[in-house]
């Protein structure tokens, strides 16, 4: 693989202190009903190598037909959640009440706040947002609901230590909202409305204010910007974020746009300017779509969830149904990273049905925008279904549908040999062990990023619904991960009695860099030095998850699909005294694959180990024992030259 351009190596970040309710340091904390946790609880690590831990919270319960969905971080640390209907497209209503989870880790307490009335049809909690003096939430019924029963915008307060709904002047009369976005100019709000009974959808602006001496709060919509109607087409917003670095009031949208009842949306992004002063919300970009097509069906690739970075750069992810692939960046530098010029522009005299992109007999709405780099470290991972930002350490979160989170960090360079103006460093994937929590159909797959608390640590929901059976009781969880681990694990400590053994999962090293190259489809492609893949677990009992780990977890790869092909990867360890270790590595070839081989390098000496497995799973013991002098050691897994094509998923030390 012939690669241009930047490698980045690894520099330390600097952890937070440890938040007051862990019980012990954990890089992922599950926290949940007593007894709700299932193999999980016999766990002390993720599939992926990461310790975890569990915090048993008295009184978590949401009601019945509710599951968690969406988190927002209040003033005061308590962790709200959103609860969502059972049917992920809300087609039918499955619960008789309205309610956010209230959760305060530091104390352990546990409350649900209802939202208007009890009774069917009640609605679900499809978006939250920190404000002054409390929470913003939207709600959006099912088509076959009632509207006006129960309020589609509000603000939760808390007042004399809990938390309620805050009395509202004013009203936001619709009963389909979904996201929404505060811009950093105008401090008004964005909220995408989704549409009902088969119309489109639309984007409003509200003015907020408040509270008052009295804990009121008034809103008002300052503007609305309906979708325009399409050709047998049906246009819902969905999702809506604001620039952080804008002052201009840009903001984006994601687009489900239907064609027939029963079909999976075509996804598409679309950028828009607000004008505080006049109201007035107009497109600056035209929808677009990445243009590329899925290899596996032909069809076109849509974009689903997006983020704009901290430097005003627009990642999107690719989606086909529930297939993802390369993770889309639209740098906020140069003529294609501002999406209101160019192929991507706005065209103020088109009717919206010509805004479409054809080939080979299959055509989408939207027209392509070709980013200027492609992350392909995505493409081996499931549909990444949500991204967010940590503020403190500015790493890119990437939650695949599954329960994985790829981190990536973004910063901005001179221009180099290929162009480049970012420079992209990778983190540790993180598999949050989804598989191991019990279900009643299927598997925990559904989830959320939410919000970084001060103690650097991500909160997400683990969604578990039981769809088509209203009225179900299940169990909801909630994850908090320590994001600074995922950018610089923590050594592994090896043992000191002889005998005992310690597993390295491939997946946790410590070597981020990137290097970018000349892309296939975008200006320009990012391929991590460390390439991971998911670990299946099927066919049955043949690939890397029956491994005797419980979950899947990664492999060690490369981004042709051929193994380890060249380079290295760094993992560090503490020994505790200077001795000897028996190395062994859970590995895999092809068949045809003759000569691969592992060179360890560690302690001053080097290890070259024949690999090659003739095409299955196997466990390979080093030659020779590893001699490791005491501390703080790197161990370094390189290519020797014609020795690449191998796959690993772990490494064990077992002391001699």
């Amino acid at each position: 693989m012939v690669a241009v351009g930047l490698t980045v190596a690894p520099d330390s970040v600097k952890r937070p202190p440890r938040a007051p309710w862990a019980p012990e340091y954990a890089t992922v904390t599950v926290h949940g009903r007593a007894g709700s946790f299932g193999a999980m609880a016999g766990e002390t690590v993720t599939p992926s190598g990461q310790d975890v831990a569990r915090v048993e919270v008295p009184g978590w319960r949401f009601p019945p037909g509710v599951q968690a969905y969406r988190t927002a971080l209040a003033a005061d640390g308590t962790l709200l959640i959103a609860g969502f209907s059972h049917t992920a497209d809300l087609s039918t209503p499955t619960a008789d009440r309205t309610v956010v989870g209230a959760y305060q880790p530091a104390t352990g307490v546990f409350r649900t706040i209802g939202i208007g009335p009890v009774g069917p049809g009640a609605p679900s909690v499809t978006g939250l947002l920190p404000v002054e003096g409390g929470v913003a939430f939207t709600t959006r019924s099912a088509d076959s609901a009632t509207p006006g029963a129960w309020p589609g915008f509000g603000v939760l307060s808390k007042v004399a230590g809990r938390w309620r709904v805050a009395p509202t002047a004013g009203t936001v009369d619709h009963g389909d909202l979904y996201d929404l976005a505060r811009l950093p100019d105008s401090g008004d709000i964005l909220v995408a409305r989704y549409g009902r009974d088969g119309s489109n959808g639309s984007i409003l602006a509200l003015a907020l204010t408040g509270p008052d001496r009295q804990g009121r709060f008034t809103v008002a919509v300052t503007g609305e910007y309906p979708y325009p109607a399409l050709d047998g087409e049906r246009v819902s917003v969905r999702d809506i974020e604001g620039d952080p670095t804008s002052r201009d009031g840009r903001f984006a949208v994601g687009l489900d746009v239907y064609r027939g009842q029963g079909q999976f949306p075509h996804m598409v992004v679309q950028e828009f300017r607000y004008e505080a002063g006049s109201g007035a919300i107009r497109p600056i970009s035209a929808p677009i779509v990445p243009g590329d097509r899925n290899p596996e069906d032909d069809a076109f690739y849509a974009y689903g969830p997006f983020l704009y970075d901290h430097l005003g750069n627009l990642w999107a992810s690719r989606m086909d149904g529930f297939q993802g692939g390369s993770l889309a960046v639209y740098s906020a530098r140069g003529g294609r990273g501002r999406l209101e010029r160019g192929e991507c522009r706005h065209r103020p005299g088109w009717a919206p049905d010509r805004y479409r992109t054809s080939a080979n007999g299959k055509s989408v709405w939207g027209l392509t925008c070709r980013p200027d780099y492609d992350i392909v470290q995505a493409d081996d991972v499931l549909t990444i279904e949500d991204l967010a930002q940590d503020p403190r350490t500015k790493a890119v979160l990437a939650l695949s549908f599954g329960g994985t989170v790829l981190p990536i960090r973004v910063d901005r360079v001179g221009a180099d040999r290929a162009g480049a103006d970012l420079v992209f460093r990778t983190g540790t994937a993180v598999d949050l062990g989804r598989k191991l929590l019990p279900t009643v159909v299927g598997n925990v797959d559904d989830h959320r990023l939410g919000p970084v608390d001060a103690e650097g640590r991500m909160w997400m929901a683990a969604m578990h619904a039981r769809p088509g059976q209203p009225g179900v009781l299940l169990d909801q969880w909630l994850y908090s991960v320590d994001v600074a681990d995922l950018l610089a694990p923590a050594p592994v400590r090896l043992p000191d009695t002889p005998g005992r053994s310690v597993t390295v999962q491939a997946e946790r090293t410590r070597t981020a860099g990137t290097r970018i190259r000349p892309g296939r489809w975008a200006a320009q492609e990012v391929d991590a030095q460390a390439y991971v893949h998911t670990c299946l677990d099927w066919p049955s009992a043949t690939t890397c998850g029956y491994d005797g780990v419980a979950g899947n977890g990664f492999v060690l790869g490369d981004d042709s699909g051929f193994g380890v092909l060249g380079g290295s990867v760094e993992y560090t360890v503490d020994v505790p005294v200077a001795g000897q270790y028996q190395v062994s590595y859970r590995v895999a070839t092809f068949a045809v694959t003759k000569g691969a081989r592992i060179e360890l390098t560690a302690g001053g000496s080097r290890y070259v180990d024949p690999v090659s497995t003739g095409g299955t799973w196997r466990t390979v013991r080093t030659a020779d024992p590893v001699t490791l002098p005491a501390g703080r050691q790197t161990i370094r897994l390189s290519v020797p030259e014609g020795g690449g094509g191998w796959y690993l998923n772990w490494l064990t030390f077992q002391r001699i």
